[in-house]
């Protein structure tokens, strides 16, 4: 079946999708939230770069979760659209994850980062210039601590599994 389409998930991939779901979900509305400057940063969005290593189960994972985690803390329509730019940005790791994992993630947080510049000014009547600063600046921090973890599983943790399966 060479022409399935790879957005498709099998059966086993369903514990993945459930703990990334659990892990925005959770990381969002049960953990303290870390404010800097006018937004805060989202520990839901430490493990974006994972996808490169989980795949699409991640990437629906989290999704997910961010809408879950969305009608917990912003119940407003236009906030509900914000897991379609996550979806995109995680996509784009997805795709980008063969040769550059780190561009990926900087691609998602420039999306994700757009994104909340339009959204906040919306929500809390900030200037859209502090929007855009408090965006990136969290988006960024939040996505490149996750990076560094995702390298440090990448350079310790796979090769020992690759190796074990030989």
């Amino acid at each position: 079946m060479a022409g399935e389409s790879t957005l498709r998930l099998k059966l086993e991939d369903f514990g993945r999708f459930v703990i990334f779901t659990a892990i925005y979900a959770a990381g969002t509305l049960g953990l303290p939230k870390i404010p800097l400057l006018a937004y805060q940063i989202r520990i839901g969005e430490i493990p974006s770069a994972f996808v490169a290593i989980f795949g699409m189960p991640a990437v629906f994972g989290l999704t997910l979760g961010q809408f879950i985690a969305n009608l917990g803390v912003q119940a407003s329509p236009i906030a509900s659209l914000s897991p379609l730019f996550s979806f995109i940005g995680l996509l784009i790791i997805y795709y980008t994850r063969k040769f550059s994992t780190l561009a990926g993630c900087i691609a998602y947080v420039i999306i994700t980062s757009l994104w909340l510049t339009f959204l906040l000014p919306l929500n809390s009547g900030i200037s859209m210039t502090e929007a855009g600063y408090s965006a990136f600046i969290d988006q960024f921090i939040a996505v490149i601590i996750g990076y560094c973890a995702y390298v440090l599983v990448a350079k310790t943790m796979l090769p020992k599994a690759k190796a074990a399966s030989n």
